[in-house]
């Protein structure tokens, strides 16, 4: 793997996971302080190799060009016709990680959010054994889990937001009782282009019933304006936009 490419899987981002003051969803609430620690700096799956959020909102990569032979399987492949191979794109990729047996490459794009592709190293050479759409899951310690969030601030993200309240919501099943003091993050990914917003929750353990659970409003500050940029949630991919509702 190139410097760069193994950058992006191992050195994911130092960001802090600040926990933000929250108070149970709807407008009016009262801020109460949560002192739930951060579960360490996120990273995404399409498969087998993690990588860092900063991979939706980098740059096009072309680790396709690599002089390597888990890359060179992969520019074969998608050289090929055919109806379950064309649609994938001849460039725009991105090794998440390779070792001796096999490696994984993924482009940002199509209805799940990301295309991957993955080679294996056989007795017959490198070759690609693996190959789709890829909706990338978040990869969480034990006891953590995935949550999503809407806009909870007047009118709309613009230019000048910097601070705005999300309104989080628990997605596994908590008996439908609130999330406060038990969110953690906000993770915030950055690029020229985008705002990743990532929260997870520290989960209830046991069994729980599933009704829906109740969104919880907790404070946010980019730490500067969003400018030009798009916000998103980044906790339920494909990336949403956070002032529709969750789908």
């Amino acid at each position: 793997m190139n410097a760069r490419g193994l950058g992006r899987v191992l050195g994911l981002l130092a960001l802090v996971l600040i926990v933000a003051g929250c108070a149970r969803g709807g407008p009016g609430g009262t801020a109460s302080p949560s002192a739930s620690p951060g579960p360490g700096d996120l990273a995404y799956t399409c498969g087998r190799f993690p990588f860092s959020p900063a991979l939706m909102t980098a740059p096009q990569g072309h680790d396709e060009l690599l002089d390597n032979p888990a890359a060179a399987a992969l520019r074969a492949h998608v050289s090929a016709s055919g109806p379950d191979i064309d649609f994938l794109p001849d460039s725009g990729w991105t090794m998440t990680g390779m070792d001796a047996t096999g490696a994984e490459f993924v482009t940002v794009g199509g209805d799940l959010g990301m295309k991957s592709v993955s080679v294996s190293n056989g007795a017959s050479g490198w070759k690609v054994d693996g190959w789709g759409d890829c909706r990338p899951q978040l990869v969480l310690p034990d006891g953590i889990g995935i949550a999503t969030w809407t806009w909870g601030g007047p009118g709309s993200p613009g230019p000048t937001t910097q601070t705005f309240d999300a309104l989080v919501t628990e997605l596994n099943c908590a008996g439908g009782r609130s999330a406060d003091g038990r969110i953690l993050g906000p993770q915030i990914v950055a690029s020229d282009a985008a705002v990743l917003v990532i929260f997870t929750v520290r989960a209830l353990g046991g069994t729980q019933a599933c009704p829906s659970n109740p969104a919880t409003r907790v404070r946010v500050d980019l730490g500067v304006a969003l400018g030009n940029r798009t916000l998103f949630d980044g906790g339920l991919l494909p990336l949403h936009d956070p002032t529709k509702p969750i789908p």
